[in-house]
């Protein structure tokens, strides 16, 4: 009873209980074996101090390795032969009005918080196998987030197993500032962390899920600190948070206990840096992730020399707003492309198909046999009407024609006068810009009028038409999309 010990290294308590109580005790020195009916530990509490230098106080709690190697017999004395392994037992493990105090004092400023009423129960326990112990612990994190570990364990079997969820609610996310100050650049404004974490260890395997939900987390002013990453995790955060405000991550961990280059938290860390360095090189891709499916939403294609999207093309830009909605930190930017190379053939095409499409509307239109509200962009002409109109556009053209020797134009097949209406539409880098900056304002078109975004979401970004997508390897006939947060 009333025990206490302290850490002589920092002066400061380590450990000290009201009462540990063990029951039952029964067993034999030669070959070892120990069963206890069980052990009650009540109010106690531990201090876990990460110093100025980083130490961890409990490194220092057992002998060093130089102290082990002078109490270690020589190598001249006779080695002890191997002995079985002892047979422990016990009944049953109760704790309660447990304390643990966490400081880390490595960090500018230092870190702090105490987990209070840890109690709870773990049955039976044995080293000789058989079912493992059911668990369940509980307390309170600062006295207002509970914690809850619950499911089967047995540490004493010749291999561990173990199968727990451990679950920590409502956290309050603003007093990890030191943290995220040091290694993030800044401080927490608000937010709260629950954790849902469930780890299975069985055969020396390991399976573990750790499901993540930060609710309304906001960064607040810059720290400045020399270890903090050079990362866009403002971004990144702006990237995950839904419209409800919640960041949700699932991150599964594998491996093996006996593997000494394996670590839970390295992978852990691993894929939280990774999801930084995704946000930086492709945050449309993170955005993805997020809502799952295989598409690209880094742009939009449009056929060669248009500015029309395509049905796909409208159905990825659909989504992309769903995303965008649930996102509402984000601001889409937009940058409209054409290709020098392809787009001019397109778009002479294209411009000769709408030359047709208004030469029939005209006629419908002396002929009031136009239907009400109806455009040239809505005509449509079949493949009988096309040497007919076709002849229109050519008499209007405004270029030198090959005539008779009366003077008059001369005729020609249809094959004959769209080569040279063609040869004579101008395709210069005045009308690509046009038409890279039609296909961005169709963009904008139809993410505001169509899927409802407000337009001071988006803004169009003037592209640079000779190092666009050309760079990336992909042809220019596109509209790409970058994310920036508000």
């Amino acid at each position: 009873r009333n025990f206490y010990c302290l850490d002589s290294e920092h002066r400061e308590e380590l450990l000290r209980w009201g009462s540990l109580q063990l029951d039952g005790i029964r067993g034999e020195l030669s070959p070892f074996a120990l069963h206890l009916d069980g052990i009650a530990l009540s109010d106690y509490s531990a201090k876990i101090l990460v110093d100025e230098a980083g130490q961890l106080n409990l490194q220092k709690v057992v002998a060093s390795a130089e102290e082990d190697a002078e109490a270690a017999p020589s190598a001249a004395e006779e080695p002890v032969a191997s002995e079985p392994r002892p047979e422990i037992s016990i009944d049953a493990i109760t704790l309660q009005g447990g304390t643990v105090d966490f400081t880390d004092r490595h960090l500018k400023p230092p870190f702090a918080t105490t987990m209070y009423q840890l109690g709870g129960r773990i049955g039976r326990i044995s080293s000789g196998g058989g079912e493992p112990a059911e668990v369940d612990l509980r307390g309170h994190l600062e006295n207002l987030s509970p914690l809850q570990v619950s499911g089967q364990i047995n540490p004493l079997a010749e291999r561990l197993f173990a199968d727990l969820k451990i679950s920590f609610k409502d956290i309050e996310l603003s007093p990890t500032t030191p943290y995220t100050g040091t290694y993030l650049g800044y401080s927490v404004e608000k937010g709260k962390l629950f954790l849902d974490l469930e780890y299975r260890i069985e055969d020396k395997e390991l399976r573990a899920q750790n499901r993540v939900l930060l609710d309304q987390f906001t960064f607040g002013e810059k720290v400045e600190s020399e270890q903090a990453v050079t990362l866009p995790v403002k971004l990144a955060v702006a990237l995950l948070k839904d419209r409800s405000g919640a960041i949700r991550l699932d991150i599964p961990v594998a491996g093996r206990t006996d593997d000494p280059e394996f670590s839970v938290w390295s992978v852990i860390l691993t894929v939280l840096k990774n999801l930084l360095v995704k946000a930086a090189a492709s945050p449309l891709s993170l955005l993805q992730a997020a809502f799952g499916g295989d598409e690209d939403f880094t742009s939009a294609v449009f056929p060669f020399g248009t500015a029309d999207l395509l049905p796909v093309e409208r159905n990825k830009l659909a989504k992309l707003a769903d995303m965008l909605k649930d996102r509402p930190g984000l601001r889409l930017e937009i940058s409209g492309f054409s290709d020098p190379e392809l787009d001019p053939e397109g778009y002479r095409r294209a411009l000769l198909q709408q030359k047709l499409r208004k030469e029939k509307f005209l006629e419908l239109v002396e002929k009031k046999r136009n239907l009400p509200g109806q455009t040239a962009d809505d005509v449509v002409i079949g493949p009988e009407e096309v040497e007919r109109y076709l002849e229109k556009v050519y008499d209007r053209a405004d270029f030198p024609k090959p005539r008779n020797f009366l003077g008059f134009n001369k005729s020609l097949p249809a094959e004959e006068m769209e080569k040279l209406i063609q040869a004579n539409i101008e395709v210069g880098s005045g009308q690509l810009a046009a038409l890279a900056k039609a296909r961005a304002a169709a963009v904008v078109n139809y993410l505001t009028v169509e899927q409802g975004l407000p337009p001071d979401r988006l803004f169009l970004v003037r592209p640079n038409l000779d190092t666009g997508p050309k760079e990336k390897g992909a042809a220019g006939n596109r509209v790409e999309f970058g994310v920036v947060t508000r």
